[in-house]
């Protein structure tokens, strides 16, 4: 079973059209944010509605143009999906209108279209519970961005929101390395403590990442190469984030876990797995440090 924590973030901001830009003709559907979207219960009054929204096209998209990705950060080249998962997060898939498709734009675009319920996964393999369908988009002129929104553009064309992104990746298998599942020569399998310590310490492995010496230190030296002074609650949220690995990895190696055995669904059979002595401990830390990032990139929202 994989622990995963389903937070929607937000950025949106007031522009206005370039008419001569538009493709396809955006209508005037009702009014969507991206921080609406952490409501799934909110979204689903709007299902078969004709919806419109801001944001930024991902580069990643069929070359047929088919569909996109939106998202509310620019010059983003993937989907953000929710920790350990293909769940996309920040990030609403449009389909087109037009049997042309989209043409792609990294200018800020408004999108819209018919907000339509479902169980989907796309041909990359995300998965998402809605998406906007019969969309059309109009580019927008943001050549008089408030300071805030223009200080937020330089702050993403750094890449480190997504690095922050990756970086959470890392604490959640720090935090729940026991419900992980991996292939192994055998077959697949739970995670044993020393499979965990592989995964986290040795070159090359999918979460060495985080493990290297200055790791933290670098996402921080990013962010105060935009400003040192407008980005403080950032900063805060990645040492904490940087104190909960050090805490996780802690137990791990001070071997504070019990081995159960017990009935695996996902393998149809019974089989050792681990769990952490302080799991509910670590899960409460890790959602409430993952929510205050979260709410930190909601404050940009305008």
């Amino acid at each position: 079973m994989k622990r995963t924590f389903a937070f929607i973030l937000a950025i949106i901001f007031v522009v206005m059209p370039l008419a001569s830009c538009e493709k396809g003709g955006a209508g005037s559907g009702q009014l969507l944010s991206f921080s609406q979207a952490q409501s799934i219960e909110e979204m689903e009054k709007l299902d078969g509605k004709e919806v419109t929204i801001i944001g930024y096209m991902s580069t990643l998209s069929p070359i047929s143009g088919e569909f996109m990705y939106l998202m509310n950060l620019p010059y983003q080249s993937c989907p953000f999906c929710v920790p350990n998962t293909t769940q996309l997060a920040n990030t609403m898939a449009v389909y087109a209108k037009s049997a042309e498709g989209f043409e792609f734009t990294d200018r800020a675009i408004q999108v819209t279209g018919i907000l339509e319920f479902g169980d989907y996964t796309d041909e990359f393999g995300y998965e998402y519970n809605y998406r906007i369908k019969d969309a059309t988009y109009t580019i927008l002129n943001t050549d008089d961005l408030d300071p805030k929104i223009k200080l937020w553009q330089q702050l993403a064309s750094t890449d480190v929101i997504a690095e922050i992104y990756q970086m959470y990746e890392y604490i959640n298998f720090l935090c729940f390395w026991p419900t992980y599942t991996a292939q192994f020569e055998g077959g697949s399998d739970y995670l044993y403590p020393e499979d965990a310590i592989y995964f986290y310490q040795t070159d090359g492995a999918q979460y060495n990442y985080g493990y290297q010496p200055g790791y933290f230190d670098s996402l921080i030296a990013k962010v105060e190469s935009v400003s040192k002074t407008d980005f403080t609650a950032l900063v805060e949220n990645i040492r904490k984030a940087e104190a909960l690995a050090a805490e996780a990895i802690a137990e791990i190696e001070a071997g504070n876990y019990t081995q159960v055995a017990e009935y695996s669904a996902q393998f149809n059979d019974g089989r050792a797995q681990y769990t952490m002595n302080r799991a509910s401990e670590f899960e409460a830390k890790m959602q409430a440090t993952y929510q205050e990032f979260a709410e930190w990139l909601a404050t940009w929202e305008l």
